[in-house]
């Protein structure tokens, strides 16, 4: 299996990428359901990285024999990504008086952790993954003009890798330098160093289409060897196998390395398995879930704070045991967010076929309810 990705049929939707960003969303969902003891939770750790590379690879797909200029992009992609977000914080934080008011339960959130959550800083938690997404989608059309420059797929991740090891350098400097303003340092730390970070990712993404299977392998070979040097090197430093999830915020190599190693060889495996067994039939039951999935995932993952939300603060205090079963937790969220997100999706397309408010405002309720 030597071929590129581009081989496909240039009118035909790609499951392999569907069943990848399936696989990461799930994986995200169990990271926040899941024990952190527990193994399978170090090994889904690649699972953002695994989006946000994905994401390069469609936008590739979408953009790459297009005219698309930077204004007219962001005029499409950043409602479609912020709008749906606010407008489900505003349910969630509007449900939430009611139901603690009804619980005769103080109110949990302050307003600056609304504020934060709006801003996707840390608020609530979860929504910093949308900020990573919306970073990329600024520069995700100045990503795509590189790589035409570069001419070449070699030329452009040896930028991305000098770029990256800069951001390495950088995020270093800073880590031993406090910056004295808190605006600038927000700036710098939430904004700068995750828009360097996995933008590189994102343009790693873009050159997947092109990329030989074995040069594939070869990639991730060499991030996995990074990765153990990295264990290696803090285990030795501090006597103690370290994880790399305290690598995370921003990522930094010890994370990244494992997240892009994981992220190609998932790649490579659902690939065989796609053309092993006749993947693409979207007649298949189990496609048409996987379709749904990978075209509902920004909707799917903001219902599953809500269910999450609600078993970690209200069911684990009354039903202490039950609550405890991460399997059961993690079925109950992720079908509970994925049943819900369907019926969404059901009520306002059918909103838009029968009504004349819904055929008159169609657009916006794409925007808002749909994607």
């Amino acid at each position: 299996m030597t071929h590129s990705i581009e081989n496909k049929p240039s009118n035909q939707r790609d499951i392999r990428f569907d069943i990848l960003k399936t696989l990461g969303l799930l994986c995200i969902i169990f990271a926040h359901v899941g024990p952190e003891d527990n193994i399978l939770f170090d090994i889904r750790r690649f699972d953002v990285i695994l989006m946000v590379i994905v994401s390069g690879t469609l936008y590739y797909y979408s953009a790459k024999s297009k005219k698309i200029s930077f204004w007219s992009y962001l005029q499409k992609r950043l409602p479609r990504l912020i709008a749906p977000v606010w407008l489900f914080l505003t349910f969630f934080f509007s449900s939430a008086y009611i139901i603690f008011f009804l619980l005769s339960l103080p109110y949990p959130f302050s307003s600056q952790k609304i504020i934060d959550t709006f801003t996707l800083l840390n608020g609530i938690g979860y929504v910093w993954i949308v900020r990573v997404f919306t970073l990329v989608a600024l520069f995700a059309n100045l990503l795509l003009k590189l790589y035409k420059f570069c001419k070449s797929e070699a030329r452009f991740l040896a930028l991305l890798a000098v770029i990256y090891l800069c951001y390495e350098i950088l995020l270093d400097f800073t880590q031993h330098h406090n910056l004295h303003y808190a605006i600038i340092s927000s700036l710098v730390n939430d904004y700068f160093f995750y828009l360097l970070s996995y933008g590189c990712l994102f343009g790693l993404g873009i050159t997947l289409p092109k990329l030989q299977t074995k040069t594939i392998l070869l990639v991730s070979g060499i991030f996995f060897i990074l990765f153990l040097g990295c264990a290696v090197y803090y285990y030795h430093r501090l006597g103690h196998f370290v994880s790399n999830v305290d690598f995370k915020y921003p990522p930094r190599l010890y994370y990244v390395s494992y997240g892009i190693f994981a992220s190609l060889l998932a790649f490579v495996i659902v690939s065989k398995l796609y053309y092993k067994y006749n993947l693409g039939d979207k007649g298949n039951i189990l496609i048409k879930i996987i379709i749904f999935i990978s075209s509902s995932t920004l909707w799917i993952y903001l219902w599953h704070i809500f269910f999450v939300y609600y078993w970690q603060n209200l069911i684990i205090k009354y039903l202490p045991n039950f609550a405890s079963q991460f399997i059961l937790a993690f079925l109950v969220v992720t079908l509970g967010a994925i049943a819900v997100t369907y019926v969404q999706k059901a009520a306002i397309s059918r909103v838009i076929i029968k009504t004349r408010f819904g055929q008159k405002n169609s657009e916006l309720l794409s925007i808002l309810f749909l994607k």
